[in-house]
């Protein structure tokens, strides 16, 4: 009954790489959150268009710029409060319910940043939620004075679920999913999308915004799984086809079988008309040897062993 009961956005980091821009993108989801406005101050104007682009319940979520959490590591200083100020601006202008801090991976709270902190959540408005995303505690605790700060200021622990949990107690919830790959470099499978969707039952509103090189594609199954309980196709093909599918557009050889799947061993193929899973669980099963070309790779996999043609 419970999990009747939750309301869901999910989304992607950004519209920049969706073909059609924004407009398209309000089409194919109801939630985006705008990186943008980590590098660069938005014009009043940019944001009253991006608003005006999109349908009415579509919500926008913000990141707050980086002379907040980069450039004053988070102490509130004239500066950051004044960069903070405007990134709460551009959060009225698009309606957004919320604006993310990220701290880079070297930040650790001490009390200056715990006391900044305070004093920045206490800018936002009744109706936003500042969420934290502290890089340097990912997948540890928090230290118990960010912890208490945190629930006291209502400061949302923005965490990757696929990683982890939230560590401050909240009927909101927003997580940036980014999967286990280095330099965001992955695709999430069924079971793990799956497990992503369980975490996030735990709430009463969820914010779901993928982020690796995937996300749109990430972002859509995860989506009409939700709304169906099914997952779409990764490809049109099954099996070793599928394989071949997605190591066509960019596998470069000769390649080793190290290579491959430390490359490509990321990507999502259909093993069958029900399973979505990593393509490392075939490219695995190849022998140490060198492969000209996607056809040799599966050939090999077809037999069970080294392409005789090639030894």
């Amino acid at each position: 009954m419970r999990s009747t009961m939750v309301e869901s956005l999910v989304g992607a980091g950004g519209w920049g790489y969706f073909s059609g821009g924004l407009e398209a993108y309000a089409k194919a989801f109801r939630f985006v959150e705008v990186n943008a406005t980590f590098y660069r101050q938005i014009a009043d104007s940019t944001a009253r268009r991006w608003r005006a682009q999109v349908p009415s319940d579509f919500v926008f979520s913000v990141k707050a710029h980086r002379d907040v959490s980069h450039g004053d590591h988070l102490r509130a200083s004239a500066q950051a409060r004044a960069a903070f100020a405007q990134s709460l601006r551009t959060a009225r202008l698009l309606r957004a319910p919320f604006v993310i801090l990220e701290t880079p991976a070297s930040l650790r709270f001490d009390s200056d940043q715990v006391k900044g902190l305070r004093n920045l959540a206490a800018m936002a408005s009744r109706g936003t939620r500042v969420g934290l995303e502290a890089r340097t505690y990912a997948g540890r605790d928090l230290p118990a004075s960010l912890r208490r700060a945190m629930g006291a200021s209502g400061v949302l622990d923005v965490v990757d679920l696929s990683q982890s949990r939230p560590r401050v107690a909240d009927d909101t919830q927003y997580t940036r999913l980014f999967g286990p790959g280095p330099h965001n470099v992955y695709e999430f499978d069924d079971e793990e999308l799956r497990e992503i969707d369980r975490r996030g039952r735990d709430a009463v509103r969820v914010a779901f915004t993928f982020h690796g090189v995937r996300m749109y594609s990430d972002a859509a199954r995860f989506l009409t799984f939700r709304r169906t309980g099914v997952f779409p196709h990764a490809t049109t093909s099954r099996g070793l086809s599928s394989l071949e599918a997605v190591l066509s557009p960019d596998a470069h050889f000769p390649s080793s079988k190290d290579d491959l799947v430390r490359q490509h061993g990321w990507k999502v193929i259909d093993l069958d008309d029900h399973t979505r899973a990593h393509a490392v669980r075939l490219l695995s099963a190849l022998p140490h040897q060198t492969f000209q070309n996607v056809g040799e790779v599966v050939l090999a996999l077809a037999a069970g062993g080294p392409d005789p043609k090639t030894g």
